[in-house]
């Protein structure tokens, strides 16, 4: 499940509401009531702290037909292609802005480091191995889905090299 996924109470969602015919722990019925189709999965988590246990619950509910989880799609941002640009830079190029925009302002350092690190590759095989990395500074803010989607695309690119 992606962060930016918003999930939205079913009919049985908002009868359980009033009914609580499923008896569902507090942190669950929490969930269901915050659950209205405007809020993302990153903005519910507050509800349980994680990413993880927040997916975990979302799933739960979805399970008994109490949400719906409409799928997302994962925006990438628009590369800058020309004349003599390599697929290599490109992916390089990918790394870096996904990762800087995915963890903001706050996450300057990390996303400072990281763009250090991809300005050493100059090769796909010294790239690769920085996808642990990316994957680990990126889940933070987007999600592992996110970050695993947008490796799928570099080694696209870098399957053209």
């Amino acid at each position: 499940m992606l962060s930016n996924q918003v999930p939205q109470k079913t009919d049985a969602g908002r009868r359980e509401i009033d009914s609580r015919a499923h008896k569902l722990s507090w942190q669950l019925r929490a969930l269901l009531i915050e659950t209205n189709g405007e809020r993302s999965v990153a903005e519910l988590t507050h509800v349980f702290k994680t990413h993880e246990a927040t997916v975990a619950a979302l799933d739960e509910l979805h399970a008994l037909g109490l949400v719906d989880i409409p799928e997302a799609q994962v925006e990438m941002p628009k590369l800058v292609v020309g004349e003599g640009i390599t697929p290599l830079q490109q992916a390089r190029q990918l790394l870096n802005d996904t990762a800087v925009g995915s963890v903001g302002v706050f996450g300057g350092i990390a996303a400072f480091r990281f763009t250090l690190k991809i300005e050493h590759c100059y090769t796909a095989a010294e790239l690769r191995a920085l996808f642990p990395d990316y994957r680990k500074l990126v889940a933070k803010g987007k999600g592992a889905d996110y970050a695993d989607t947008v490796l799928v695309q570099v080694e696209k690119l870098l399957a053209q090299g």
